[in-house]
């Protein structure tokens, strides 16, 4: 059962309202976070499903090179930071400019825990693809009914 929490209202609130003012053209509203480059909360997008045995998160990292990708595990929390290298050549008149650049990082949440030491993670035409084994107690086991 899901709770009203006040705050996760708040933040989404928050989220919107970014949304429409940086869809606008006015960038980040309220930015008391200081954040700078592609944004810590928006880049890179990201999918996160599990099956019986592992935990997927596929991100999508177009224009950043995978070896300048980090990523950590701390506890059940994923992180996933680098950057993406800005396109700065001189006697160039830009007329638009939608893709970010500059450093990001991305933290998720994951469902279950995860055995550390056997995680997996490859990188394809700017797809980040993230295999995650679980744990077994974390993996469902079937129960035999006895019948008398």
């Amino acid at each position: 059962m899901r709770y009203w929490n006040l705050f996760r209202e708040m933040d989404q609130l928050h989220r919107e309202v970014d949304d429409v003012f940086r869809n606008a053209g006015y960038g980040r509203l309220f930015s008391g976070s200081g954040e700078t480059g592609l944004g810590l909360r928006h880049f890179p997008r990201l999918n996160l499903r599990e099956d019986a045995d592992n935990v997927y998160v596929e991100a999508l990292v177009p224009g950043v090179d995978p070896k300048q990708i980090e990523i950590s595990m701390l506890g059940r929390t994923l992180t996933l930071a680098g950057e993406r290298a800005i396109d700065e050549v001189k006697d160039r008149t830009w007329h638009r400019r939608e893709r970010g650049a500059g450093k990001f990082m991305r933290t998720v949440e994951l469902p279950v825990d995860v055995d550390v030491n056997k995680v997996k993670a490859e990188a394809k035409h700017g797809l980040l693809m993230v295999t995650l084994p679980k744990v077994a107690a974390a993996k469902p086991k079937k129960i035999d009914i006895k019948v008398r």
